[in-house]
């Protein structure tokens, strides 16, 4: 029991310095986003950021919370045992609180998930669109949760210039989620 009592002490006094740090203003402001910035520049600084999400292998809640700016190991470590010894994921998994945030971990897997597809099978993709029509259309819009593969074909076929006028894979992503996410029928039959 003394052994857990040290534990939670010297756990409470890591999370307290390490929130003062947090807390403690920076020498220099950012400088202020641009708000003019595109869709599809958004989408594509968000493939780019897919694998920093809100939390780190500890998972949500408080420790997400309090280890934040650090994916290191130790932070890790930290995060889950704050997380254990506060108890308090049960409550932010059902609340949504403490980064418990199903939709932003489900946006931003399916971006990662079309930009390794893409990454992949872009000649083929590139080929099949088109078309219009093709298996890779098909496991795209199966990425993206499209119930109408046929509709989803047609739509990427009519802006295939402006989808595929970079080199970059993760430029063809944000354009191809960008194309989808701006078509009401897309909108309503995929899952984005």
């Amino acid at each position: 029991m003394k052994r857990l009592s040290l534990i939670v002490i010297a756990l409470t006094l890591v999370t307290s310095a390490h929130a003062q740090r947090r807390a403690a203003p920076k020498a220099k402001n950012p400088a202020p986003k641009s708000a003019s910035k595109s869709k599809a520049t958004q989408v594509k600084d968000d493939l780019k950021n897919t694998n920093k999400g809100a939390y780190g292998m500890a998972g949500c809640g408080l420790g997400s919370l309090v280890f934040a700016d650090s994916e290191s190991r130790v932070s890790q470590v930290l995060a889950a045992t704050t997380n254990g010894t506060y108890m308090n994921n049960t409550f932010a998994v059902t609340s949504g609180t403490s980064n418990c945030v199903p939709d932003a971990s489900k946006t931003a897997s399916l971006k990662k998930n079309m930009g390794m597809f893409i990454a992949a099978n872009r000649e083929a993709l590139a080929n099949d669109v088109v078309k219009s029509n093709g298996d890779t259309i098909v496991a795209m819009g199966q990425i993206m949760g499209c119930k109408d593969s046929e509709y989803l074909g047609a739509k990427l076929q009519s802006r295939y210039e402006n989808i595929f006028s970079s080199k970059e894979d993760s430029t063809v992503a944000a354009n191809m989620y960008d194309t989808v996410s701006s078509d009401r029928y897309l909108i309503e039959n995929c899952t984005l």
